[in-house]
């Protein structure tokens, strides 16, 4: 499985990102991908995306999905854009893959990020201080089923806030609602980030450690903040 994630990313100097994921199972290949995009004038794309299902077949249709989706996030164009192509490629699949996904470009310049999502749960930013809120976007259809347009949405990203990006086998368990388990989300990652001198690289083995449903599904989780 480790050979079927991307290389070391180059991340722009104005950009501090980083990442976890964990399988659902030691032989187990789940569907679950991340990547990040440099771009031009010190932007980055950050992209995660989920194919369901587990083993060869959802493999090969991640590793098609995550590399079109970094060819179009390297063109510089826009989420809801490049989700859009990618939605017309997942059609054209053989027996289309049912995929959520989601992007966004961070502008550190401009203390913002660009998101749009494809039927994936919305990013979660995370306030110093530890105050954290659900970036409320349109849903948008999953990959594949050319349910398109993808709206992008516009956010403000504050000095020092932090945007994080995740697959659904973070937030779902067979024993408690869904909004139980994006709330634990939630306040763990708000409580992580607030201790004093936490790093991002801290602060995601802390989350995903915390939260992982063991045996139930792939968990990837891609943390982001503006470096001040």
């Amino acid at each position: 499985r480790e050979g079927l994630l991307p290389g070391r990313p180059q991340i722009p100097a104005g950009v501090e990102v980083t990442s976890r994921y964990l399988p659902v199972g030691a032989s187990v290949v789940g569907g679950d991908w991340h990547d990040i995009v440099a771009l031009p004038g010190g932007k980055a794309a950050l992209i995660v995306g989920d194919v369901m299902g587990h083993g060869p077949e959802a493999a090969a249709a991640m590793v098609q999905l995550r590399t079109a989706a970094h060819t179009l996030a390297d063109l510089g164009l826009p989420p809801g854009e490049l989700l859009r192509r990618l939605d017309q490629m997942a059609a054209a699949m053989p027996g289309p893959p049912y995929a959520t996904c989601i992007c966004a470009v961070i502008d550190p310049p401009q203390n913002s990020c660009v998101v749009a999502k494809a039927g994936h749960p919305p990013p979660v930013l995370a306030l110093p201080g530890g105050a954290t809120r659900v970036l409320d976007l349109p849903a948008g259809l999953p990959l594949g089923l050319t349910g398109g347009p993808f709206q992008d949405s516009q956010a403000h990203l504050p000095p020092g806030a932090t945007l994080a990006l995740y697959t659904d086998g973070l937030v779902e368990s067979r024993n408690r609602p869904p909004g139980d388990c994006l709330a634990a989300l939630r306040d763990t990652l708000g409580t992580a980030l607030a201790q004093p001198g936490g790093t991002l690289e801290v602060c995601c083995e802390t989350v995903t450690q915390a939260l992982r449903q063991r045996g139930e599904d792939d968990i990837t989780l891609v943390l982001a903040r503006i470096r001040q």
